[in-house]
């Protein structure tokens, strides 16, 4: 099957060419060439497991069938419809049981059902007698601003209330499962306070000599891991002047209404889940260490590269540890390329075949990269500046940059849903009080998050010892140390990493 018959001739094909409304171009190896809108288009669309098989057929083989392109496709399809109907059944438990708690204005079963629908589907109505709301109509109606808006702590207290019991509590939880980059390569699972790997997701071999007698399995097993379920909170002051502002730019630009943008949910898409999200993606989940009672953020929960560096001291986890522990932050490109060539070479053969992602922090990839194509880009013949792209040559490992990585030598692999984040079964309001307090609106907020790995044996990793984690936490909002002018009248020392008085003797001699 080459491309143009599995365009034309069979079902995905032509869905791809009518969803796309063109037909794609291949490469000299037959692998469809996308866009990056076209790509989004189809992730958003078919989900991402889709786009990676698209994106990696060659339709040269007669063995190339598009069936696992159904299949990936169909499987985002139900997992969205599920998604969809859990969200929905949340929320009608969530108001059954406020309704319940009112027991003067109960309604019958049906009536409650009907209500909680009918939350769901009502869109917000801002109190157009609060001064807010009468600044921003009469701002977008002249499109001058005057002077600053006044926005009175009260009233934006009084507009949270009605904002947040119309459903938009869950719907706040759901944009932060999703606003960190890591959370679409986790494999999402609920639980409360853990969560252990189920049988059917820990079992060996299966097939066992046929014999009379009733024997469960027939080999070993593997030892599941159990994933902690931790819950958080976020304590956030809001001076309403501070944000009146550039809520009403964001209307005006925006061409939105204060029903469609309350400020209210400025504040909380705008200014609170951003820099949540920032925490989750840059400290939590990756460097984190867990330390009950500090109330600091990096003591939070068991990120997993504290994860992966406890288990390598313990032994006990059953994770799989490189022997060549090679410090890929600091090791030349080329000691990087051959650590990796050589790992991917020597994951164990159960796994070669699965399309594993090789998951490491932006500094290590791009010291690959560099001498990939040091090693074999010269004379090649290509001006691609992907040329190499991200598969490891002859395996199926891919690499795939973590920004929670960012600053670590780690790297590790294992099968996608080995790879686990988790929320609550039953999750609460995100958002659980809201207090004045003198010129602050003060959110108090709770929720839960952990990550993890189902099967230790299933994880491949290369850490350097003594890594520790919690150190690389401040390297998000620096460069590289020695490359960079801190204080002035000093010049970065690339040598020992340390500031020099310009002009000193050091520097002239």
């Amino acid at each position: 099957m080459d491309f143009k018959h599995f365009l034309s001739n069979t079902q995905m094909g032509r869905v791809v060419v009518r969803f796309l409304k063109k037909e794609p171009t291949a490469d000299a190896q037959g692998k469809m060439v996308l866009s990056a809108e076209e790509e989004q288009k189809l992730t958003e669309h078919f989900g991402q497991a889709f786009v990676q098989i698209l994106k990696e057929k060659t339709f040269t083989s007669a063995e190339d069938k598009a069936g696992d392109l159904y299949e990936a496709a169909v499987k985002h399809a139900t997992e969205q419809v599920e998604a969809k109907f859990t969200r929905r059944i949340e929320q009608l438990q969530a108001d059954i049981a406020t309704l319940a708690a009112k027991p003067e204005d109960l309604p019958a079963a049906t009536k409650a059902i009907e209500t909680a629908t009918a939350f769901r589907r009502s869109a917000f109505k801002a109190d157009t007698s609060l001064a807010h709301n009468q600044a921003a109509a009469a701002y977008l109606q002249s499109g001058t601003l005057a002077d600053t808006p006044t926005i009175e702590v009260s009233d934006l207290k009084k507009e949270l209330g009605p904002y947040l019991s119309q459903g938009n509590n869950l719907d706040i939880l759901q944009q932060l499962y999703q606003g960190f980059t890591t959370s679409k390569f986790l494999n999402w699972k609920r639980a409360t306070t853990e969560y252990k790997a189920l049988e059917s997701e820990s079992t060996g071999n299966i097939v066992q000599q046929f014999t009379h007698q009733w024997t469960p399995k027939g080999g070993a097993t593997f030892t599941p891991l159990t994933v902690k379920n931790n819950r958080h909170k976020v304590n956030f002051p809001v001076i309403p002047a501070e944000v009146g502002e550039s809520w009403l730019f964001h209307l005006y630009d925006e061409s939105m209404t204060p029903d469609q943008m309350p400020i209210t949910r400025y504040i909380v898409d705008k200014v609170l889940l951003p820099q949540i999200s920032e925490d989750i993606e840059s400290v939590m989940i990756s460097k984190a260490k867990f330390v009950d009672g500090t109330g600091k953020t990096e003591d939070a929960m068991d990120g997993i590269e504290t994860q992966l560096v406890e288990a390598k001291k313990s032994g006990d986890k059953h994770i799989q540890f490189f022997y060549d522990s090679t410090n890929l932050l600091t090791a030349s490109d080329e000691k990087v390329l051959e650590v990796i060539d050589e790992f991917v070479a020597d994951i164990a053969p159960l796994y070669k075949s699965k399309k594993m992602p090789l998951f490491l922090s932006s500094d290590v990839y791009l010291k690959y990269k560099r001498a990939y194509k040091k090693k074999w880009g010269a004379g090649s013949g290509t001006d691609d500046p992907q040329f190499g792209k991200d598969r490891v040559d002859f395996s199926n490992c891919y690499l795939q940059v973590l920004d929670c990585l960012h600053g670590s030598p780690v790297a590790f692999s294992t099968p996608p849903q080995n790879f686990v984040g988790l929320r609550h079964k039953n999750p609460g309001p995100f958002v659980t009080d809201i207090q004045k307090h003198n010129y602050e609106v003060r959110f108090f907020c709770e929720f839960w998050l952990g990550v993890g790995f189902l099967i230790g044996d299933a994880v491949f990793a290369i850490v350097p010892d003594d890594y520790d984690p919690k150190t690389a936490i401040s390297s998000t909002r620096k460069g590289t140390p020695g490359k960079w002018i801190e204080k002035a009248g000093t010049a970065p020392d690339t040598e020992t990493g340390t500031d020099e008085p310009a002009g000193s003797e050091s520097e002239t001699m």
